[in-house]
């Protein structure tokens, strides 16, 4: 019993160590966190390239190329699951005037096989009207050829 008190603080701590909360969504703070296999910069590059390609996707309606930077076991959490669902969410979406997106990154760690993203995110009408905007935490790993979004999970800033 002790050594799983001992095992629940340890995580707790360690829980509580990661957390890096921005003062704003315009506060970039993009850490290391200590890893010296990570390459931030690397990192940093692919995941501003790949979010460029989905707002990019995503402005012209294309949910053949959303889709495109999930894996193909992917998650929302608590939403969908696997690429071609994400692909019909997207259709759905452009059929009601929510086309443009924008990420933020506020922390990347990682190593070689897997880039944790914190970022902030907010989606748009067509309009350019503000649709929603929230924190998302986005786990990207390589699949076959790019690296792609395995795991999602988006929290709404309350109205």
């Amino acid at each position: 019993m002790k050594g799983k008190i001992i095992l629940i603080s340890a995580l707790i701590l360690s829980t509580i160590s990661c957390v890096n909360k921005a003062e704003s969504a315009k506060e970039i703070s993009i850490e290391n966190n200590n890893n010296s296999n990570f390459d931030l910069e690397a990192a940093t590059k692919i995941v501003e390239q790949r979010s460029k390609e989905f707002e990019d996707a995503l402005k012209i309606g294309d949910s053949i190329a959303v889709g495109d930077i999930y894996t193909l076991d992917t998650k929302i959490i608590g939403a969908y699951s696997g690429r071609d669902n994400i692909v019909k969410e997207v259709y759905e979406m452009t059929r009601d005037s929510i086309t443009g997106i924008k990420f933020r990154i506020i922390n990347l760690w990682g190593n070689e096989n897997i880039i944790i993203e914190d970022a902030y995110v907010e989606f748009f009408h067509s309009d350019g009207t503000p649709r929603s905007k929230g924190e998302c935490l986005l786990v990207w790993k390589k699949e076959k050829d790019n690296w792609r979004i395995f795991r999602d999970v988006y929290k709404p800033e309350k109205k």
